[in-house]
C-alpha cells in the first residue's frame, strides 16, 4: 500500500465540473487536502492567502485564464511554478515562458494513474523543498 500524502495542500483550478470533481476525488484519495475553484480569478484570490504544495491549473478558462494565473504566480511567487501541473486540451497555446518552469503538463484527456504519479512526484519535491523555503 502506498503512503498517503498527508499534510499536503492542493488547489484545483478547473471550470469543467466533471473534471473538477475527478481531480478533487483522486487527490483526496491520495491524502491531499484539496481546495477547488472554478475560475482563474478565484484562484488568484486563494493564492493571496494560502501556500499550496500542489496546484493543478486548467489552461483554458473564461475571463481569467490559467495562463493569467501562471503570470500572477510568476510575479508574486515564482518558485511556486515548480508546484504547478497544467491540464489542457491545447498545450501548444501555453507560452514557452512557462514550459520549463512548471512541474508538468497533462494533456486532456489524461490518464488518472499519470495524474497520481505526477501529484506524488510534486509532493515528494515539496517534502524536500517546503513552500516556506521557496517563498523566501
Amino acid at each position: 500500500m502506498r503512503e498517503r500524502l498527508l499534510n499536503c495542500r492542493a488547489l484545483v483550478v478547473e471550470d469543467d465540473n466533471a473534471i473538477h470533481l475527478l481531480l478533487r476525488r483522486v487527490l483526496e484519495r491520495e491524502g491531499f487536502s484539496v481546495d477547488g475553484v472554478k475560475n482563474g480569478e478565484a484562484a488568484i484570490e486563494r493564492l493571496k492567502g494560502v501556500a499550496y504544495d500542489l496546484l493543478i491549473i486548467d489552461l483554458i478558462m473564461p475571463q481569467v485564464s490559467g495562463e493569467q494565473v501562471l503570470e500572477y504566480l510568476d510575479e508574486t511567487q515564482p518558485a511556486s511554478l515548480r508546484r504547478v501541473v497544467i491540464t489542457t486540451a491545447s498545450p501548444r497555446l501555453l507560452s514557452r515562458n512557462f514550459l520549463k518552469r512548471v512541474c508538468c503538463i497533462l494533456t486532456k484527456p489524461f490518464d488518472v494513474d499519470q495524474l497520481v504519479r505526477v501529484a506524488r512526484e510534486c509532493a515528494e519535491h515539496v517534502r524536500t523543498h517546503p513552500v516556506s523555503e521557496l517563498q523566501a
